[in-house]
């Protein structure tokens, strides 16, 4: 059985749990071929994989926001990983915890 991959919301600028970031990296490398330094620092490199990755899940990750009228459409990455995105990688690394869309915003 497995659980929680990423347990807090990170992102560029924020005080992140570095422990999350590097799992982060670990799985944006394994997932999209990043090729992200496991620095455990959210950085550029971090954020644009995170974008990268948003894209590819927009209709899991980015619709929720836009139908409720907080991103212009579903092609506008945030580049954080917040409820959707987390809920996304959580979901793909442990399939049986079927976690639902959590309640936004």
């Amino acid at each position: 059985s497995c659980g929680l991959y990423l347990k807090t919301y990170v992102g560029f600028g924020r005080m992140n749990d570095a422990e999350d970031v590097t799992n982060l990296q670990a799985f944006l490398n394994e997932q999209l071929g990043s090729n992200l330094p496991m620095t455990g620092y959210f950085g550029p490199l971090t954020e644009a994989a995170v974008n990268q990755f948003q894209l590819k899940y927009r209709t899991e990750v980015l619709k929720p926001w836009a139908d409720i009228g907080l991103l212009p459409d579903e092609n506008t990455p945030t580049g954080y990983v917040y409820k959707t995105t987390r809920r996304m990688i959580n979901n793909i690394v442990c399939p049986s915890l079927q976690l639902p869309i959590p309640p936004l915003p």
